[in-house]
């Protein structure tokens, strides 16, 4: 008679199910719907656009000059601020507008999984959004290749990309939006309204990044170094030049965590009181 597996392994794994089921389900929202394709077909534009303005602006640039200009341009945050909104707000606002929340909360799952679930398959979808910028690198040295194979010269006026270079820049992005997209479920937790969602969102996202220039503003003061310590801006700065840190890493990992568990006690509150 075959042994029977121990019971916290079976949970365990059926608790990994469960939630694996809801992360593929909202992941689909993503890819498999209009929402998704338009929100990467603009955000694709975009970094096509302001990476054309940064090259033709300068004379002379590595790979790493060009993601430092990008990516310390105020164009990009004009955009990379109203990403996490577009992408988070409808998570939870949508299942309360339409009635399927209910249905959800009171099936057999825990909180933690719908949460957890939503909100993997959301930074999952942000993530690819960037993914097609470590395309602009490898087209470049397939196009410098193409041009020695095929004229016998190298090609002048053309910029060098590195795709080492690049991965400071992708690093920060990625662990800047373990937050932001942990804060973006935040705010679609508390209301039923997706434009109430994305405002809210779209508010805490300037704040945070006025907080990280709070000494441009009021100059250094006692508290300052907590403010370069929160600034964004100056991360993104940093990583973009290669000086890659790792306090930004358990700053942004220990504010996600945080903030997906103020979601999963809000969400928790809902649950226990509808």
């Amino acid at each position: 008679m075959a042994e029977s597996k121990p019971q916290p392994i079976k949970r365990t794994r059926n608790w990994l199910a469960t939630l694996r089921t809801i992360f593929a389900k909202e992941l689909r929202s993503y890819l498999l719907t209009p929402f998704g394709w338009v929100i990467l077909a603009c955000t694709m534009a975009l970094q096509g656009f302001w990476l054309q303005a940064v090259i033709q602006t300068m004379s002379k640039a590595s790979g790493e000059g060009v993601m430092y200009y990008l990516l310390n341009n105020i164009n990009f945050w004009f955009y990379f601020i109203f990403i996490f909104p577009l992408i988070t707000m409808r998570s939870m606002a949508e299942e309360e507008r339409l009635g399927t929340m209910e249905g959800l909360l009171t099936a057999p799952v825990t909180t933690t999984q719908i949460v957890l679930g939503k909100y993997f398959a959301a930074l999952l979808f942000y993530i690819v959004l960037w993914l097609p910028l470590l395309l602009y690198p490898t087209m470049s040295e397939l196009g410098n290749w193409y041009t020695q194979l095929r004229y016998g010269i190298a090609p002048e006026g053309i910029i060098e990309y590195h795709p080492a270079d690049w991965f400071g820049p992708i690093t920060i992005l990625g662990l800047s939006g373990t937050f932001f997209i942990a804060l973006g479920i935040l705010c679609s937790s508390l209301t039923r309204s997706q434009i109430i969602a994305g405002i809210i969102c779209i508010c805490f996202m300037i704040m945070y990044y006025f907080m990280g220039r709070a000494t441009e503003l009021w100059g250094e003061f006692p508290a300052a170094p907590a403010f370069h310590y929160l600034s964004c801006s100056e991360q993104i700065s940093a990583f973009s030049r290669g000086l890659v840190d790792t306090r930004p890493a358990v700053l942004y990992l220990s504010m996600a965590v945080f903030t997906l568990a103020l979601t999963v006690r809000i969400v928790d509150y809902r649950r226990w009181h509808r």
